[in-house]
């Protein structure tokens, strides 16, 4: 969903709203938004600056980590020349000779073993960073500083690789121990060099002095990156040669998303790692061809600006309750007479016309309220002369509508007497005229426009015997008014004009018997009446004709069915009256719809 049509949907939600609320609102998103973009732009503002000191202080950190590193490689290659120089050594391994099955030999080696194992355990004795020194002499015998087992001869490569080198030295990069101390295999950092005889200058053998890598990790283990974050070193093909996690040793870093950023060398990089964003900081150590790696997530390294920013956003909600309640009181006293106007209006438009609004003040709103009291008066005046007017203009359309409907009754019912007479029926004339009579009695009754349903039912029932003497066995007819409803007030003269429309619109031009059915009943809190015949049916046009919405003035209107309409609308109100359903060929049903009221007299 595209944002217009929210921004639309928002203002016209904002604009329904009082003018109160619309003030309180409007300042409150005001102050809110302003307070969110200075505590948004303070903490993108100070989270940078953070990660800059971070990528500074890590780096500074990281070139300390070389300048040791540099120092326990320098010491050890003191220590190796030391040893490589000893006088003893020298000695001892220049009678060196190939070993074999001569027990004499074998004595010797050990004479010499032991000769050179204690020279050695002398130089590596104290040293920290020093956890073992071997000596291979040219025919491969195995010297080394004490406590080690299982020593593995890895001398051959070097050898080989060192006989044309002027200088003879090597250092290899974090690998398992080729020998057992204290009974296990370590992690080794190890440093190899050719050694001579000091006066012949002829090759002795390869000294091995190893370096654990935990003494390598302890240079960098006090550094603090964050809480989680963590240093670690890698070789030019990417794996791990130190690190705190010792299962990750060896572990290759070539597939994670900040491999690239290492390789670039250029200060601190951010990369996305798990949903969260991380900063690497990484070194080139060239002695070893390593690469030392900081990592730690942004969020640690911006911890201390979010609490501040949060401090922040505390702070503006306080001042933005303090400004909602001083806008509330300041606004109050604005749209307090506007509420009094507002309510005063509603009940103007609810139909009380007898309002005032007596405001103190002097400014727009109050010579707003004097205006509204002057309007209110003059449209009081008003109404009542056009109530009155209609009432008198109802009264009278009324009465000449029912001064046409009974002559004209009257004048085929004494036509249909006067056939009786000259047929010499007199019984039938005794019961036309005793119908005609009864139907009269109960058109008059005392006045009232108001009558029961039962007295209803009893006049159309009157007027339909009378219509029966005229139409003979061309029409019958049936009534059925639930019990409940008997009592309930109806206008006078309701049904009448319906059973004479059905009569003369559906059933006067119809083949055969003709029916009409009236029922009575209550539905859905509500008094149903139904007129339903089963006549020829009517167009569309005609229905609009007979309810009187034909614009066409010079088109001829059903006055009766017309009258009966209004006249329900007009003593019970707007929502009730009469719906015809007709179409040519299938009938007429009319149903009117009255409120479930019980008849008192002429009251309603």
């Amino acid at each position: 969903m595209s944002i217009k049509p929210l921004l639309k949907r928002f203002y016209h939600w904002a604009y329904s709203q009082s003018i109160h609320k619309r003030i309180i609102l409007f300042f409150t998103v005001a102050l809110s938004l302003i307070i969110i973009a200075l505590a948004v732009t303070n903490y993108r503002i100070s989270s940078s600056i953070l990660i800059k000191k971070a990528i500074h202080s890590t780096s500074e950190n990281l070139v300390l980590v070389t300048d040791k590193l540099d120092l326990i490689l320098d010491n050890a290659e003191s220590y190796a020349k030391i040893a490589i120089q000893n006088r003893i050594i020298q000695e001892t391994l220049i009678g060196a000779v190939e070993p074999n099955a001569d027990p004499n030999v074998s004595f010797s080696y050990y004479q010499r073993y032991r000769t050179v194992q204690n020279a050695l355990s002398s130089i590596a004795d104290g040293k920290s960073f020093v956890h073992a020194i071997i000596m291979y002499d040219k025919y491969h015998n195995i010297y080394d500083s004490g406590g080690l087992q299982n020593i593995r001869d890895v001398s051959g490569n070097y050898f080989e690789r060192f006989k044309g080198s002027s200088f003879g030295l090597e250092w290899v990069s974090t690998a398992p121990s080729n020998y057992f101390k204290d009974s296990k295999t370590n992690h080794i950092v190890s440093l190899f060099q050719r050694f001579n005889s000091m006066e012949t200058a002829a090759s002795l053998g390869i000294l091995q002095l190893s370096i654990d890598e935990r003494y390598i990790h302890d240079q960098y283990a006090n550094i603090q990156l964050g809480h989680t974050g963590e240093i670690f070193v890698i070789n030019e093909a990417g794996n791990i040669v130190s690190t705190p996690k010792k299962d990750r040793l060896y572990g290759s870093i070539r597939s994670m998303p900040y491999f690239p950023a290492v390789l670039k060398q250029q200060g601190g990089q951010t990369f996305r790692l798990n949903g969260e964003d991380y900063l690497v900081i990484s070194r080139d150590y060239k002695r070893l061809n390593w690469t030392i790696v900081g990592i730690v997530p942004i969020n640690e390294i911006t911890e201390d600006n979010r609490i501040l920013t949060n401090q922040l956003f505390k702070l503006g909600i306080g001042f933005i309750a303090l400004a909602i309640l001083l806008t509330f009181l300041i606004t109050k006293s604005i749209t307090k007479p506007l509420s009094r106007i507002k309510q005063t209006v509603k009940r103007v438009k609810d139909g009380d016309l007898n309002v005032s609004l007596d405001l103190e003040s002097r400014d727009e709103i109050g010579e707003l309220a004097v205006e509204f009291n002057r309007m209110v008066s003059r449209t009081k005046a008003l109404m009542e002369s056009h109530v009155e007017e209609e009432k008198k203009r109802k009264e009278y359309e009324l009465a000449a509508i029912q001064a046409q409907i009974n002559p004209h009754f009257l004048y085929n019912t004494l036509e249909s007497i006067c056939g009786l007479a000259e047929l010499k029926r007199n019984d039938d004339i005794i019961s036309l005229v005793n119908q005609m009579a009864r139907f009269y009695r109960g058109v008059l009754s005392q006045g009232s426009p108001i009558i029961s349903i039962d007295a209803e039912i009893s006049i159309t029932r009157h007027y339909l015997d009378i219509l029966k003497v005229r139409y003979g066995d061309k029409l019958d007819y049936t009534i059925h008014v639930d019990p409940s409803v008997q009592a309930c007030a109806t206008v006078k003269l309701l049904l009448q004009p319906l059973v004479e429309n059905s009569i003369y619109h559906g059933l006067k031009h119809k083949r055969g018997k003709g029916l009409i059915e009236i029922n009575a009943f209550p539905h859905s809190g509500r008094l149903i009446l139904e007129v339903i015949d089963n006549g020829i049916g009517m167009e569309p046009e005609t229905i609009r004709r007979l309810l009187g919405f034909n614009s066409d003035e010079s088109a001829p209107r059903s006055f009766g069915v017309k009258s009966a309409n209004e006249r329900v609308k007009l003593y019970f109100g707007l929502e009730y009256g009469l719906h015809i359903e007709s179409s040519p060929g299938t009938g007429t049903k009319v149903t009117i719809t009255l409120p479930i009221q019980e008849y008192r007299g002429n009251r309603v």
